[in-house]
């Protein structure tokens, strides 16, 4: 058996510091890239992550915010689906959601069209369009909500100088509703005419003057190249826009808040007032989680829906 010299001792420390170096070398992108996502990894999990899990737990639970918690277990996501408050608000979101799209979508895409000719002011117009969109919600909704003002809004003031009794429109429940609808489909506009407008622009010229060169009519080309080279993006503005729709919460809260008696009322507002009026964090961490639940899956969807292009 060999016995190990001074010599090789030396020998074999002074190559463990080269290994090391070489060991750097190989994983130096690697260990860039750990040193960059760690505080960015840290950051999700705190405010992303953690708060997802304890929403989680707190929806087992009856908890005012302070003191001890009761565990209830399923019985939140129970009257979720059986008080009759929960369901018609259920019902109102889902209700506003459809509408909204089916409303808002082919109008968008109409719009888009006509934003996609050559018109004098093009950029003018295609601005004015986006407008309302970059505007603050809350500030759009108080202002929408100077118009059915029963003192002194623009429609009572309207109806006076008409020579008709004026109107209490925040009792009228189907016109709120509607009002709503318009409100939400007027600022909401910009987004799917932006995505549509991009999705025209990618299509190829030629496919078009080859089209008119065949003397096909103008309703030819829209369905048979414009449809369906557009279908990829008809489904993302689709899936975007139903997320965005069960996400509505400025124009309920600010304009009508919920009533008259619960009509307008919708999951956002609904779990804002279990938190922070009715001070039950069970049963909005409840409705939190039924609602991510619900945008989860139409998240799938839309990644299935891409991915088939």
């Amino acid at each position: 058996m060999d016995v190990p010299t001074k010599a090789s001792v030396k020998e074999d420390a002074s190559t463990m510091p080269s290994r090391r170096s070489s060991w750097r070398v190989r994983h130096r992108q690697s260990l860039f890239a750990w040193a960059v996502l760690t505080p960015l990894l840290v950051y999700y999990c705190i405010f992303n992550v953690i708060p997802v899990i304890l929403n989680l737990v707190v929806s087992f639970a009856e908890w005012s915010g302070f003191g001890e918690i009761q565990w209830v277990g399923l019985r939140n996501y129970i009257a979720y689906f059986t008080d009759p408050a929960y369901l018609l608000m259920l019902v109102n979101t889902a209700v506003f959601a459809l509408v909204i799209l089916a409303i808002q979508t082919p109008l968008a895409f109409l719009v888009a069209l006509l934003l996609n000719q050559q018109v004098l002011a093009r950029g003018l117009h295609r601005s004015l369009w986006y407008v309302p969109t970059l505007t603050s919600a809350a500030v759009m909704s108080q202002v929408a909500s100077l118009f059915i003002d029963p003192y002194g809004g623009m429609l009572t003031e309207l109806t006076k100088a008409l020579g008709l009794s004026p109107l209490v429109w925040t009792t009228d429940a189907t016109f709120m509703r509607v009002f709503i609808i318009v409100f939400s489909i007027w600022r909401g506009l910009g987004n799917p005419v932006v995505l549509f407008l991009a999705g025209l622009q990618g299509i190829a010229v030629e496919l078009y003057e080859a089209a008119r060169v065949d003397g096909a009519s103008g309703w030819n080309v829209l369905r048979y190249i414009t449809l369906p080279l557009m279908r990829p993006m008809i489904a993302f503005v689709l899936v975007t826009s139903t997320i965005g729709g069960f996400q509505i919460f400025e124009a309920v809260y600010i304009i009508s808040k919920g009533g008259p008696l619960n009509q307008t009322n919708v999951m956002l507002v609904q779990i804002y007032n279990d938190a922070f009026a009715n001070g039950n964090f069970g049963m909005a961490s409840a409705g939190a989680t039924i609602l991510m639940l619900i945008l989860l899956g139409f998240s799938i969807l839309n990644i299935r829906l891409l991915q088939r292009g």
